[in-house]
């Protein structure tokens, strides 16, 4: 690698600090889910195997969850061979499930200030994909993207699926319009056997194998009103929102440290160790801090590394050789196998997919 690719590279990853791994996150989406199929008689006793997730806990809106439990949920949803889980989960969530976020959600004024709302305030419930707000005056259109946070391939595209459709209803609910479509939707996963229920439900044109899973819309969609906006509880509702963000992040301040130092030095081998003497802590002191946020370093590692390359394979022309050295591997195969286990596909995939789709 040349010593400008590494400087380019240094200062990419730098500015590239996923702002999604957040430790432990509400547990609101899986207490709707389990509530939602319980309703609809199904048992949902197996849906708890192996996540260490206790059901009267879910009750408790200050309940905590990590990622890994909400995989094993996740993966136990998709165990139960319900066509079109998703859809049947998604379009069934009301802003009241969100308690605060909710409520403040339907009292934003203007589908703006609605979308940025859920964006900013998005940890304050179960996040599970980062969501992004991409307007461009010139094309007069905008983008509301999603990107998977969980690094799990075969959850991807049920994450990414449910996600959409909760936006979708949660807009509808705020506009109070329940025939309210974006005027298209872009996923970048491959076409799936459920394709006609997706039209069904978002009733606009619908592509697969894009760069980006997105919702877009004209700009003029911008001026559309939210009837039940209320300004006057807004500055005490924000003021509340902000108390429990400001909670939530404290306590990841830790998590926060450790990405940074991980991304600084992802070029390097890492090691658990080093991190420890770098934070005055034993290994074994850092090992049990981590696994009380339910994570640990090698799965960090995995992560921050998963991120960092998948931004710098679509928005780079760094060669797959480049892109493996500037997160940590010295065997260009090493990294392409690894990328393949992590993601589902290869990077010359990904990239080909990315430059076929101009988006």
């Amino acid at each position: 690698m040349t010593t400008s690719n590494k400087l380019n590279n240094d200062m990419f990853l730098k500015d590239s600090l996923p702002a999604n791994f957040s430790g432990q996150v509400f547990a609101h989406k899986l207490n709707f889910i389990s509530t939602t199929l319980a309703k609809d008689g199904i048992d949902v006793s197996s849906l708890y195997k192996d996540t260490g997730i206790e059901p009267h806990g879910l009750k408790d809106r200050e309940y905590k969850i990590h990622k890994e439990q909400i995989i094993t949920f996740y993966r136990n949803v998709l165990a139960l061979q319900l066509p079109s889980i998703s859809l049947l989960l998604g379009a069934s969530i009301k802003p009241q499930d969100y308690g605060l976020y909710g409520c403040t959600l339907l009292c934003c004024k203007g589908i703006r200030s609605t979308l940025e709302f859920a964006i900013r305030y998005h940890n304050l419930v179960t996040k599970t994909v980062d969501m992004s707000l991409h307007d461009d005056e010139k094309s007069g259109q905008s983008c509301f993207r999603f990107e998977d946070l969980l690094f799990a391939s075969d959850l991807e595209e049920f994450n990414i699926e449910l996600q959409c459709v909760i936006v979708l209803s949660l807009v509808r609910d705020c506009l109070n319009n329940d025939n309210f479509s974006f005027d298209a939707l872009r996923f970048s996963f491959d076409k799936p056997k459920h394709h006609q229920d997706y039209e069904d439900f978002f009733r606009c044109p619908i592509s697969y194998g894009n760069r980006h899973s997105e919702f877009v819309f004209n700009n003029d969609k911008w001026s559309l009103d939210t009837p039940s906006s209320n300004p006057f509880a807004m500055p005490l509702l924000l003021s509340q929102c902000d108390l429990v963000l400001k909670s939530v992040a404290l306590k990841n301040d830790f998590l926060i440290t450790i990405n940074q130092w991980i991304a600084e030095n992802m070029h390097k081998e890492l090691c658990a160790e080093n991190l420890a003497s770098e934070l005055y802590l034993t290994p074994r002191t850092l090992r049990r801090k981590l696994s009380e946020q339910g994570t640990s370093f090698t799965g960090i590692v995995k992560e921050l590394r998963c991120s960092a390359a998948k931004k710098l394979i679509t928005e780079t022309q760094l060669t797959i050789e480049d892109i493996g050295c500037a997160i940590g591997f010295n065997d260009v195969s090493n990294f392409r196998a690894a990328f393949k286990k992590w993601t589902g596909r290869t990077p010359s995939n990904l990239r080909q997919v990315n430059t076929s789709s101009g988006m």
